[in-house]
């Protein structure tokens, strides 16, 4: 995906409407993680490292939102829930990268762990 393709087709949350859920799920959740990603990955290019951080955050952030969200449908919860590690990862490698505090990326994991217990839709 390209850089405009990405920016045209961002939007701030994750869109959670869809005719399908079983079946379009996987593609709405991997996708808004792939331009988001790919968003951070330009900022990081442009050595925007702020908004690097915001946009990796932003996305981590609005997963757990739509896996604690008992509203969402169950199918999108749960492809929430399988791609967490995603943004996760990718907090990781920028933490380690910024040689930043290792504790914000502990405290990150520590939130996704005590919410994705709490609010697991597998359960």
């Amino acid at each position: 995906m390209c850089l405009k393709e990405t920016i045209a087709c961002y939007t701030p949350c994750l869109k959670t409407n869809c005719r399908r859920p079983q079946l379009e799920a996987p593609v709405l959740v991997s996708q808004y993680i792939e331009g988001s990603l790919a968003l951070a990955k330009w900022y990081g290019s442009s050595h925007c490292t702020l908004l690097q951080e915001l946009y990796l955050k932003r996305v981590f952030n609005e997963l757990l939102n739509k896996i604690a969200d008992p509203l969402v449908h169950e199918s999108i919860r749960k492809q929430c829930f399988e791609q967490l590690y995603k943004p996760l990862l990718a907090l990781k490698r920028f933490y380690k990268q910024q040689q930043a505090d290792k504790q914000k990326y502990l405290a990150l994991e520590l939130e996704a762990r005590v919410l994705c217990r709490e609010f697991n839709p597998f359960l």
